[in-house]
């Protein structure tokens, strides 16, 4: 008994330790724990403007789940997908960017998430498996995805960033690449004010020597 308590509480601390990085969102963290949980295929859509940790959900589940697949929608085939799924059988599918797949690429997602069979015919040769696989995707705009691929996602629509939330994740991610102080509040307030896109704050920090050189990267964001 005592071992199996121990068990639960470190499989809990894995868990709460998923989204460490991301700040808010209570609702979405508790809506994935409760997928990772379920013994059955359960698929989340996070939809909404950049700068709202759409993309850091997946690359947090991608890092700390076994047996995952991250797949980047605007640099992905349904071949690529199909054979990596049948080859490697992953319990989760993380796809950014969907709405960046061509729509005939998108096909093949229904009846996977469907009926969990993924199938490919190839030099007259059919490759056929049915797998428990969850389908966790992401998108600015829903408009070029079909109904019945919506309809078979729970939908979280994602809000922007607060100006608090906002300064305080994007000095923790500057901080990982040795970036604080005057420096890391300079780069923060001047995106913010423009881009508001957390991947703009890295950047400038990554290239930035001076603060001279933080106001002129400024204006390329």
């Amino acid at each position: 008994m005592k071992l199996a308590n121990l068990f639960s509480k470190l499989v809990a601390a894995q868990r709460n330790a998923l989204f460490d990085d991301i700040v808010g969102y209570a609702h979405v963290k508790r809506l994935f724990r409760m997928a990772l949980e379920s013994d059955s295929a359960v698929h989340i859509f996070l939809v909404g403007p950049p700068a709202s940790a759409k993309t850091m959900f997946l690359t947090s589940l991608m890092h700390h789940l076994k047996h995952s697949y991250f797949a980047d929608g605007g640099n992905s085939s349904k071949a690529g997908m199909i054979d990596y799924l049948l080859s490697n059988k992953p319990r989760y599918l993380l796809i950014d960017e969907i709405d960046k797949t061509a729509r005939k690429d998108q096909t093949f997602l229904l009846n996977l998430m469907e009926t969990g069979i993924v199938s490919e015919t190839k030099c007259g040769k059919i490759r056929t498996a049915q797998i428990k696989v969850s389908v966790f995707a992401t998108c600015n705009s829903t408009e070029s995805l079909s109904a019945p691929l919506l309809s078979r996602f729970f939908i979280v629509k994602m809000e922007p960033y607060t100006y608090e939330q906002f300064c305080n994740i994007a000095s923790k991610l500057l901080l990982r690449h040795n970036v604080e102080g005057e420096a890391a509040t300079v780069i923060v307030n001047a995106v913010w004010h423009k881009s508001r896109n957390i991947r703009d704050c890295v950047r400038i920090g990554i290239l930035a020597k001076s603060l001279e050189d933080i106001r002129y990267l400024v204006a390329f964001v």
